[in-house]
């Protein structure tokens, strides 16, 4: 995943940087940021999940994040 790609996924998306990152279990923004800007890969985990993610419409998407986020660790 290049990070053109990864942050194509995130705007389509609609998530902010801090966002992303929470869903993916970044530490945030600046994790976000380098991955957008090459610094760094996102792990192969990220990148199956936003492939998932980017793979349906953007109203489903927003459906599962929910979902997601409803489940946060303790």
């Amino acid at each position: 995943m290049t990070p053109k790609e990864f942050r194509r996924i995130r705007e389509k998306l609609d998530l902010s940087p801090e966002q992303l990152a929470k869903l993916l279990g970044l530490s945030g923004y600046g994790s976000v940021m380098n991955i957008e800007n090459g610094v760094r890969r996102p792990n192969k985990l990220a990148m199956k999940i936003l492939g998932f993610l980017d793979s349906m419409s953007a109203v489903r998407a927003q459906k599962l994040m929910e979902e997601i986020n409803k489940h946060e660790p303790n």
